[in-house]
């Protein structure tokens, strides 16, 4: 059925929907059909195309996602009121709905800009179709709004993941002066906090237990600020409390995140489960971590046929080979043919370098700053943050806050 107000918890914003047609009778027809449509949501409402052209330009109502144009009658003032519709900014998607199927007809139709055909009957599968392609497009274009997410993963433990993703974290702040974020979603080992020295007070556990919906104040409420200037959201403190988190809470923090900060690093452990699955959803790369050994590799290769069958499309799968040995027997050319995939960065092996940065509790550009290994994670860092990397307007964490709450509200 058709959404009025507040999107549904847990489901995207629905679709603003205009009919316009002729007839009240024809509008009902179609109303009737779609009405009945439950994903994606809609919100509809109805007009005539006179009026509605009268209407266009006063301002007075927020423009449509979708116009679905009914000819039934005067094709010419419904082609003109279609066309107008095709040329106007923001732009919706025109939809033209016709009662025969006239080559002629639908030429013109499609000449005036319509993006869609459908026919009367009206079919309700073939809207669907239609709609749903609209609302994927628009759930992509929010995607990239905003900051950008990176998530680092692995099937194998002791490949250098939560290290990798601290110090990726760390030289986006440091180096490039970005506003960053590290969210640990290895829930149950909680490596971040391990590796940035922290013992923090402030985890994810209280966001699960809310009985609201999750806004900003609650968000920056469980966030530690390490000495560097990056913002941790850490694992709970008991293993047994990782089983309260769930996927819908992880995709609601992300993409509170992504209005906060330039950068957001999830480290998503080992362990693929649904909490991990919707920060790869949310991602513009995911990058998985490999060393140079036989059963890394083999569960790298594992990894990209499940990948590909969870169909997520807006995030890039990039391989990092962490803990380099150019002297190692298996090559990076064997493990890019063994996988079919280039390896999209190489970080040198430093065993000593990352003690030393463990043991003094000092990052990793403070122990080594001009170190093979520091050197390397900053070229990864430019290259993952490109030439188009947003630029926020400097201001504390606090007001931007408020003013994601006054956006979101």
């Amino acid at each position: 059925m058709a959404v009025i107000g507040n999107k549904p918890e847990g489901r995207h914003a629905a679709l603003n929907v205009r009919l316009i047609g002729e007839t009240e009778e024809r509008r009902s027809e179609v109303k009737n059909v779609i009405s009945a449509i439950d994903d994606p949501p809609l919100e509809i409402s109805e007009g005539v195309p006179e009026v509605e052209s009268q209407a266009n330009g006063d301002g007075a109502s927020e423009p449509p996602d979708v116009v679905m144009v009914i000819f039934n009658g005067n094709e010419e003032a419904s082609l003109t009121f279609l066309q107008a519709q095709a040329d106007s900014t923001p732009r919706p998607a025109v939809f033209a709905i016709l009662g025969e199927r006239s080559p002629g007809l639908m030429r013109r139709v499609l000449r005036a800009g319509a993006d869609e055909l459908l026919f009367m009957p009206l079919v309700q599968e073939d809207v669907i179709r239609a709609l749903l392609k609209i609302s994927e497009a628009r759930r992509r274009a929010e995607r990239h709004q905003g900051g950008i997410i990176f998530s680092v993963t692995s099937l194998v433990g002791g490949v250098g993941a939560t290290s990798l993703a601290a110090n990726l974290g760390l030289a986006l702040h440091k180096n490039m002066d970005k506003r960053v974020a590290l969210v640990d979603l290895a829930l149950q080992s909680g490596g971040l906090s391990v590796f940035l020295s922290l013992e923090p007070d402030r985890t994810i556990l209280p966001l699960a237990r809310l009985e609201k919906k999750l806004d900003s104040i609650q968000l920056e409420s469980a966030l530690t600020k390490h000495d560097s200037g990056v913002y941790l959201l850490a694992a709970p403190k008991r293993i047994e409390d990782a089983e309260i988190v769930s996927d819908v809470l992880i995709g609601s923090i992300l993409d509170l995140m992504r209005h906060l900060f330039d950068f957001v690093i999830v480290d998503c452990g080992t362990h693929v489960d649904e909490n991990s699955v919707a920060a790869w959803e949310r991602s513009a790369d995911v990058l998985y971590v490999l060393d140079q050994s036989i059963g890394a590799t083999r569960c790298a290769w594992r990894f990209i046929d499940l990948f590909g069958k969870l169909g997520i499309r807006d995030a890039e799968l990039r391989f990092i080979l962490n803990r380099f040995d150019t002297h190692h027997p298996i090559t990076e050319k064997q493990i890019a043919h063994t996988l079919a995939r280039p390896i999209y960065a190489r970080i040198p092996r430093e065993d000593k370098t990352l003690e030393r940065v463990l043991l003094s509790g000092e990052g990793l550009w403070k122990v080594a700053p001009n170190g093979p290994l520091a050197r390397a994670v900053d070229e990864l860092a430019r290259r993952l943050s490109g030439p188009e990397a947003p630029v926020q307007q400097e201001a504390g964490l606090i007001a931007r806050l408020f003013s994601a709450v006054a956006t979101r509200g």
